[in-house]
């Protein structure tokens, strides 16, 4: 019960009682004093109207008359004569009026007590007469009496209510606001009030509240800062600032094994050639000064590509990982990078002949060995470095698929109408074991039934726009299997379907037929897609998203510097990373990252698990789920 209604109820409960208490004490007194007087009325007529008809010589029709006179006042109920045999002389009565509810005069109950008074004619007694007071009057008046006193009730409890209400809302107003900031603190908003209230206790209590806000937000902070700084120095290159070869390890690794667009792709390998001639005429310092600029510019140019990402391999060698672009794509990449480096040589007129770059262009996939890709970049940046001058050399490869968008648009179009999207389930398991939910993406089968991962086509489902008939056809796959053992299925969504309205309202009401089977969605975002958008758009879609109770999870996370600074304002379920990486990060980083996500309460599902002792390690090192 809240605090409103136990004060409204003790409220309530006094001015009942205080109301029985008046009226009980109030209505016994008056009810005894208008019985005396109706007694005391009657008593004074009976006497008086006695001696009248005295006079009359025992003229009862004399009499009669008599009485007609006093009862014809309306002040009385009875007036009876009776010989002293008691036998009726005459009688003059009425019945009782209704000029109040029966229950009150029942409750009243004013008898009127009868008054007697003896007839004489001379000495001679007549008889008795009988007068008995009308109660009418006195149970009207004790009725308005009645309806004055509830009515002022009434009022001073209508008045009390709103007076309640006011005081309890200056007095619960801190305290609501107290409750906003521990909600708060459990999602990492931290709320400090600085409207302090005037009653001094509870200006103690916010004033404790915000100290204790205070100090959770700093702890938190310290916290991402002390994630951020182990992850730089682990994976962050000292001299250009860009990732280093212990990262791209990982990140291959990741992309190669992912069943998404990410496991195909393209590197671009670059090398600068001629610096040790140049170390030797503008010196070693100024070269790296060079090296450096040349970098900051690449990596520039690469943020435009999502999931790419830019390492320096050793020395002079920058190594570019990037996903989902083919060979004519990448190769112009390669070209724009030579064209910004030659703008940062040509700048340094004693060098401008010596340094050149040579660029390399060498595609992945899940076949390619790590190894193999390192060999396939050396033997193809050599091929380059031969022509002593800038260039790009490309290591062809073949492919069956299709290489036009409008053949893509006709096998994508023609499987979702034909049914040839194959689901492809990934179940998600907690620490001991038991499914809790499952991804689920499609792979889509061709005229001649052979299938086409998921990873393969889905870059270009976002280039032709055919990624809402893609959800679309996921939604409707799941409605009309209800029987699915899994009530609980993720999916990935790019931001770009999510920011646009008509495709987000689409997704709510799918979702909503969804949880009348009984059956929950989590939408996952890439975290690229997340570090990429205007911080507004993505509140306004993360927003949206707790307020319609859909929840939301991190896809590829890698724990980046940008990514930590918007866990608190995504506040996901869980968080996806690869085996690779979580394995590969040191103890310091690894112990801070889970103990930040546990502290926002968000779990850490680690994919690409091939065996029970990888299993049981992770669980021990803090991993929360896991697919297999």
């Amino acid at each position: 019960m809240t605090l409103f209604r136990q004060i409204t109820v003790v409220f309530t409960l006094f001015f009942l009682i205080m109301l029985a208490t008046i009226l009980a004490i109030g209505f016994e007194d008056s009810r005894d004093y208008i019985e005396n007087e109706l007694y005391t009325k009657a008593q004074n007529t009976a006497s008086t109207l006695a001696v009248t008809m005295s006079q009359a010589d025992g003229d009862i029709p004399k009499m009669s008359v008599m009485a007609d006179a006093v009862f014809d006042t309306g002040y009385y109920r009875k007036i009876i004569l009776k010989d002293m045999r008691g036998r009726v002389l005459f009688e003059k009565s009425r019945d009782d009026l209704a000029a109040v509810p029966s229950w009150f005069a029942s409750l009243m109950s004013l008898s009127g007590e009868s008054a007697y008074a003896q007839v004489s004619s001379g000495w001679q007694p007549l008889g008795m007469l009988e007068v008995r007071a009308d109660t009418t009057a006195s149970l009207e008046y004790l009725y308005d009496l009645f309806k004055k006193i509830v009515s002022v009730f009434i009022v001073s409890l209508i008045l009390g209510f709103l007076i309640i209400i006011l005081m309890l809302r200056t007095v619960l107003r801190p305290i609501e606001t107290m409750e906003e900031q521990a909600e708060g603190v459990l999602q990492n908003r931290f709320i400090i009030n600085h409207d302090l209230p005037k009653t001094v206790e509870l200006k103690r209590m916010t004033l404790a509240m915000n100290g204790l806000v205070d100090r959770v937000e700093q702890m938190h902070k310290k916290l991402i800062d002390l994630t951020k700084r182990n992850r730089e120095l682990e994976y962050s290159d000292p001299l250009t600032g860009v990732c280093n070869r212990r990262y791209f390890i990982v990140r291959y690794e990741d992309y190669t094994g992912s069943r998404d667009s990410r496991s195909t792709g393209m590197v671009v390998a670059i090398r600068f050639c001629g610096t040790m001639d140049a170390n030797k005429i503008i010196g070693y310092d100024k070269v790296n000064d060079l090296f450096k600029t040349v970098t900051k510019k690449i990596e520039k140019r690469v943020a435009s590509h999502e999931e790419a990402i830019v390492c320096r391999i050793s020395g002079m060698e920058l190594a570019i990982l990037v996903p989902s672009i083919g060979r004519e794509e990448a190769e112009n990449m390669a070209q724009l990078f030579i064209d910004e480096a030659r703008e940062v040589f040509d700048a340094v007129e004693q060098i401008r002949e010596i340094l050149f770059l040579a660029a390399a262009v060498v595609p992945y996939d899940p076949e390619k060995t790590l190894e193999k890709l390192f060999a396939s970049a050396d033997l193809t940046l050599n091929a380059a470095m031969t022509q002593n001058r800038d260039a790009v050399k490309t290591l062809l490869f073949d492919n069956a698929l299709p290489t036009k968008k409008i053949e893509w648009r006709h096998l994508i179009i023609e499987g979702i109408r034909e049914n040839r999207m194959k689901p492809v389930l990934a179940n998600i398991f907690s620490e001991n074991g038991k499914d809790i939910s499952a991804e689920l993406i499609f792979d889509l089968e061709d005229e001649k039934g052979a299938r086409i991962p998921y990873r393969v086509y889905a870059p270009m489902l976002l280039q032709l726009g055919l990624f809402p008939d893609y959800v679309a056809y996921a939604f409707e796959y799941l409605l009309a299997n209800p029987s699915f053992e899994c009530k609980r299925v993720a999916m990935e969504l790019p931001i770009s379907y999510l920011d646009t309205t008509h495709e987000f309202e689409t997704m709510i009401d799918y979702v909503a037929r969804l949880k009348t089977m009984p059956r929950e969605f989590v939408v996952e975002i890439g975290q690229n897609d997340l570090i990429r958008r205007n911080i507004s758009a993505i509140e306004a879609i993360v927003e949206e998203l707790h307020a319609q109770d859909i929840p939301i999870a991190i896809a590829r996370f890698d724990a980046d510097v940008q990514i930590l600074e918007l866990l608190h304002k995504v506040r996901p379920v869980y968080v996806k990373m690869h085996i690779g990486q979580f394995l590969d990060m040191s103890d310091t980083l690894r112990d801070s990252l889970t103990l930040l996500l546990h502290s926002i309460g968000t779990k850490l599902l680690i994919g690409g698990l091939e065996s029970q002792e990888q299993l049981e390690k992770l669980g021990k090192l803090g991993a929360d789920y896991f697919i297999i």
